[in-house]
């Protein structure tokens, strides 16, 4: 069984919730052990994670999970609010490493917010337009993954920002024109406190990125296409 030690994810939870009424330069320099013992703690979840994933996503093998967790500094140079820390923890994992635009694995610990996710986050165009491509051209197998996915009721899409039109270059009477003006290609899983904490809080992450995979899998292969010839 994949398990991580209740107590750190307790102490992660408690360091967070300490640092959004406190965040400043001074008490996280009079704290800065506790980050450290909750950095440390969340890149043992992300190796974890990484462990359980590899069991279905091989693409995923040769990445350093530690390398997945984002940093905790916040860039406060174009930025109205100038406190000098986020207040979560975040890690992004994908077979290009954390700073890749493929398709992958996002993990985000928060008290009261924590959630995983799945898919292809704002895309750059050219890769976006090829995830347009490939549901346009074939549009059954991604109906199939979606429907999937939806029937299992756990996961929420995300459809911010959708287009209000058909993307360009689409012909305008697609039968399934709804499904090319999204940006985000994405699913989400929301877990409360008391789940984070909870004795197997990774077999679930990993289950859950399980029902997720071939998704991810679909989205990096519509992405990796480089033309005809």
């Amino acid at each position: 069984m994949i398990a991580v030690k209740i107590i750190s994810m307790q102490k992660v939870l408690l360091f967070l919730e300490d640092l959004s009424r406190n965040n400043n330069r001074e008490w996280f320099n009079q704290n800065k052990d506790r980050y450290q013992q909750a950095l440390a703690d969340v890149r043992e979840l992300a190796l974890e994670i990484h462990r359980g994933i590899l069991t279905f996503d091989p693409s995923l093998t040769g990445m350093d999970p530690a390398d997945s967790v984002f940093r905790i500094y916040k860039d406060i140079r174009f930025s109205k609010d100038k406190t000098p820390y986020k207040t979560h923890f975040g890690c992004w994992m994908t077979k290009g490493g954390r700073k890749s635009t493929d398709a992958g694995y996002y993990c985000h610990i928060e008290p009261g917010n924590s959630f995983i996710a799945a898919g292809s986050h704002s895309p750059p165009m050219e890769q976006l337009t090829l995830i347009r491509q490939e549901i346009a051209f074939h549009p059954e197998k991604y109906l199939e993954l979606k429907d999937f996915i939806e029937r299992e009721k756990i996961f929420e899409r995300h459809a911010e920002d959708n287009l209000k039109k058909g993307p360009a270059g689409f012909p305008k009477d697609f039968e399934y024109m709804e499904e090319i003006k999204y940006k985000h290609y994405i699913y989400s899983k929301r877990y409360n406190d008391d789940e984070v904490v909870k004795k197997g809080f990774v077999d679930r992450i990993v289950g859950h990125y399980k029902i997720l995979y071939p998704y991810v899998a679909y989205l990096n292969h519509a992405m990796s296409f480089t033309g005809n010839g």
